[in-house]
């Protein structure tokens, strides 16, 4: 499946890829150029992590309001990525803000196409609404990962801010359940 995509939006959806599968022990603390291979192939290796409760990709710990969780080493900026563990279950968790809904809505689309250029025909692609914005999940038959982005917004505070989302977990079944900690 062949998909291609304009310079503003690798520019967009590099972040959130190319950040996911950096693991601390095996990177050295500069940034690095990724392409969209790159991109695609630490996806891939964060999501074969997944079943190992993402040890290889865990940097320091911290203790959370909401549960513990680690730091994991971003390549590019404007992207924190982290691993939390809630509810039992640890996930990678990507967060990049945006400034408006139509932003973060545009890096969501872009996200999509990415990443299911990346994973390949093997793996199904489902959307639904959410409270706010959308959630698209991946997921493979025979597989307990799932590949999970979203736009969504933080509406906590009086004017919301939008944000776009990656989670990769083994426990993303139902993405309406989808929790985001809050920062």
């Amino acid at each position: 499946m062949g998909v291609r995509i304009s310079a503003f939006g690798l520019r967009a959806i590099l972040p959130m890829l190319a950040v996911m599968a950096v693991s601390c022990a095996s990177q050295p603390g500069g940034r690095e150029t990724a392409t969209e291979g790159d991109a695609c192939s630490r996806l891939k290796a964060v999501i074969a992590e997944a079943d190992n409760r993402f040890e290889n990709i865990k940097g320091a710990k911290s203790i959370h309001r909401l549960g513990d969780r680690w730091d994991a080493e971003s390549i590019f900026p404007d992207t924190a990525c982290e691993v939390w563990k809630w509810s039992g279950n640890e996930h990678y968790y990507c967060l990049w803000n945006k400034t408006d809904e139509a932003a973060a809505r545009q890096s969501f689309e872009e996200g999509k196409k990415a990443v299911g250029a990346c994973l390949g025909d093997a793996w199904t692609l489902t959307e639904e609404q959410a409270r706010t914005g959308r959630v698209a999940v991946f997921s493979r038959e025979d597989e307990d990962t799932r590949v999970s982005l979203r736009y969504l917004a933080d509406t906590r505070r009086y004017r919301p801010t939008w944000h776009t989302s990656l989670i990769i977990g083994n426990a993303l079944h139902d993405p309406s359940l989808l929790y985001h900690p809050a920062r």
